[in-house]
């Protein structure tokens, strides 16, 4: 086999491999079929062409060539027949693809865009692979493009990516490393006039030998960084993010199932509920979790400290609890699959079967353990809340500032690249208003004019260019896009904002129950306020949300004057005269885990583990390089195999210390190496050249001169480090260049 289909199969080997890695993202697996289709016919035309001794650029693009007609035929098979050119229909596909993955949660239910941008990303990974490989000679590089695959699902999903992904990205990687490794080998020739012999050794045993022990750093390599990223898990092990994990916990976007939701054409029930305080109409919005962090992708949630347990600690922001207290029952409808329990807001405790916990700091009740058990965990489920109803007045919020959250950090932060024209538009909006409270109403009434129309068809843009084109151009849109941005608008006014997930109050029953369904899942934003933490606003127009909370029309409107003393303080005091925020037994708003004060011996020793784990992959390079030595002098070889290992120990010293190995023959090279070295060394070097000599080309390999050849190869090779500096000598023993380039 020559050495390019070695590297061909190698490379189409790690591109079928990597394109599993994105299989989480969609039930559809037909992007797996027609994927390998397009890989295996790329593979087969490259093997072609190599073996027709084309340059690479010509290689290069006819690959490109054969992967447009391969994604032309595919969207001509998938496309409805019409008057529109293929570009048309290519574009089309993938509009309706990416508006598909905006608006679905993994796995995402089959469509035609969506399977061809995943065929496309697989042909692309395939030829910028093969141009790695082998179009520019750089088989180390090749590691990037199948882990790019393979990040998408990992930092896209709202679970952890399998060990399993990470495993199949690097098989393919060593694959590839193997195939070149033969092909090192494979170069090496014996002419009189040109050594090519300088490469990876003279037997093939010795490629699988040096593939093993690539092998070993690699997998430990993998384990540590299955630890260390926030994407990657291993079950079991108990630390990172993963169903074993007890750190931080990054959760999915609420707002994929709220597009979800809104845009299904079937109504359904998701839950009913019934509330001791609903002796009014109207019902309570229940709330399932926020997103406090916003920027040019958009508002989305933050890792998060989950707190074991059923009963909430302190009101964030709340100087004194209101004393009443609501009940509600909730029974989930089977159908229905979320993270994130619906509760009025503030709830204080509340009980459910299942393992539950809570974020402290937005008080939203979450399940606990992997992602897969967290979502299924709520259906079908009934269960209790127990929550105080934060509803301040118009007059109390009138006289009060905008507060400092817990988080001010994430909740008042306004990016640096934000457009000018929102900041602009923000400044007109609340042109007049005197007080945080004024500001705020403002930018609800602008919201809710007649100059906007709730819509609930996707939009064309994304980030900032889609919160431009909604306040500033087509002014339509849904209730994500009005709560994200009146939360915007109110961060660019100076008042902490936050962004809230869950459901409207539903339709009432006539039995006092409401039935809340799918289409009322809903997004508001929710601004803080000195004393009174957490506001909800409604921004949403009446036809959808309907009335605003009575606490955020302004008291001139109703006709009313504010009264001084029933405003709080500006500043949260909780002097030990105030009431307290709840019961006794219920945590402070940063809650501990009394578990945390002893130590797990587990815990201790799994860190010494990652800790030797880390030292070994350190260690890793000078290891293999010293086992390379070894192998290289030792005496249980015969002759031709003991000369061939000193020469190529030196030449790997040269490489390793930063010099150029010379190009010629045995006795030329040797010439010039010895050049560098004081006159016994070079005496030295040049008996190994003329032992290469006659190794290679005599009829019998030389005997009973290679006693003293490992001696000699040391005192070359200490010839070669003595003029480096000590950071050179270092780094070569450390980081050892020949490992890792080709000779």
């Amino acid at each position: 086999m020559r050495d390019t289909d070695r590297s061909t199969v190698a490379v189409t080997i790690a591109v079928l491999l990597a394109s599993l890695t994105i299989r989480p993202l969609t039930s559809d697996g037909r992007y797996l079929v027609l994927g390998w289709l397009l890989v295996l016919t790329l593979g087969l035309v490259t093997l072609l062409l190599r073996r027709a001794r084309l340059g690479p650029t010509t290689v290069f693009l006819i690959q490109v060539a054969v992967l447009t007609i391969g994604l032309g035929m595919l969207t001509w098979s998938m496309s409805e027949l019409g008057g529109g050119t293929w570009y048309d229909s290519l574009l089309d596909l993938w509009r309706s693809g990416i508006a598909h993955m905006q608006t679905q949660t993994s796995p995402m239910q089959p469509n035609d865009g969506v399977t061809l941008i995943f065929v496309t990303a697989v042909g692309i990974v395939m030829v910028l692979t093969d141009l790695l490989v082998v179009g520019v000679g750089r088989p180390g590089w090749a590691f990037a493009p199948p882990t790019a695959l393979y990040l998408v699902p990992a930092l896209g999903l709202a679970k952890d990516a399998s060990i399993l992904s990470f495993g199949l990205v690097a098989v393919g990687y060593l694959a590839i490393l193997i195939a070149d490794g033969l092909n090192s080998n494979a170069r090496w020739t014996r002419g009189l006039s040109h050594d090519s012999s300088e490469t990876m050794g003279a037997a093939a045993p010795v490629v699988w030998r040096a593939a093993g022990y690539l092998a070993v750093p690699a997998l430990v390599i993998t384990v540590i960084v299955s630890l260390i990223m926030p994407t990657l898990s291993v079950a079991g092990f108990g630390i990172g993010n993963g169903s074993g994990g007890n750190g931080p916990l990054q959760l999915g976007d609420p707002t994929l199932d709220l597009r979800r939701n809104l845009t299904q054409a079937e109504e359904r029930p998701v839950l009913r509920y019934r509330s001791t305080q609903d002796d009014r109409a109207s019902g309570t919005y229940l709330r399932l979790t926020t997103l406090p962090q916003f920027g040019n992708a958009g508002w989305s949630p933050v890792q998060i400290q989950v707190t074991p347990g059923n009963r909430l600690g302190q009101i964030p922001g709340v100087t004194t609890e209101p004393r009443g207290q609501r009940t509600t029952d909730v029974t989930v409808s089977e159908g229905f699959e979320s993270e994130y329990l619906p509760a009025p807001y503030a709830p204080r405790n509340f009980s459910a079967n299942g393992s539950w916990g809570f974020d402290p700091g937005a008080l939203s009740i979450l399940a606990m353990g992997n992602e897969d058990v967290r979502r299924r965990q709520i259906a079908g489920l009934s269960y209790r809340v127990q929550s105080i109803d934060i509803e301040p007045t118009a007059e109390q919020l009138s006289l009060a500032a905008s507060g400092t959250p817990q988080d001010s950090a994430i909740t008042t932060a306004v990016p640096d690249d934000l457009p000018q024209s929102l900041i602009d538009l923000t400044n007109e909006v609340t042109e007049g208003s005197t007080s945080a409270f004024e500001r705020a109403t403002a930018i609800q009434s602008y919201l809710r004019s007649d100059l906007f129309e709730y819509d609930t068809r996707p939009l064309p843009g994304s980030g900032y260019q889609a919160l431009e084109n909604f306040l500033l151009r087509d002014r339509r849109g849904y209730c994500e896009q009005f709560a994200g941005a009146m939360a915007m608008m109110a961060r660019v006014a100076d008042i902490p904002s936050r962004v809230t997930i869950g459901f409207l109050p539903g339709q009432r029953n006539s039995d006092g129950s409401y039935t809340v369904t799918n289409h009322k899942m809903h997004a508001w934003p929710e601004l803080y306020f000195s004393g009174y933490g957490w506001v909800r606003f409604e921004p949403t127009p009446a036809s959808q949300a309907g009335t605003v909370p009575d606490w955020s029309v302004p008291p001139s409107e109703n006709g009313e004057q504010p009264e001084p003393s029933s405003a709080p303080t500006q500043q949260s005091t909780n002097g030990p005269d105030e009431p307290t925020a709840g019961p006794t037994d219920v945590p402070t708003e940063t809650p501990t885990d009394p578990n945390q004060t002893t130590a797990d011996p587990w815990q201790a020793l799994l860190a010494t583990g990652i800790g030797l784990l880390v030292l070994a992959v350190l260690a890793a390079p000078a290891t293999l390089r010293l086992r390379r030595r070894a192998s290289r002098l030792s005496p249980h070889q015969d002759g031709r195999q003991r000369v061939e290992g000193a020469w190529q120990e030196i030449r790997d010293t040269m490489i390793d210390l930063g010099g150029r190995w010379p190009d010629g023959s045995p006795r030329r090279i040797g010439a010039t190496v010895a050049d560098r070295l004081d006159r016994s060394q070079a005496d030295e070097m040049a008996g190994v050249a003329v032992l290469v000599e006659r190794s290679r080309y005599a009829p019998t390999a030389p005997d009973g001169e290679l006693d003293e050849l490992p001696e000699i190869t040391r005192n070359v090779r200490a010839g070669l480090a003595e003029p480096q500096s000590r950071w050179r000598r270092f780094l070569a023993f450390w980081l050892p260049r020949s490992l890792f380039r080709r000779h």
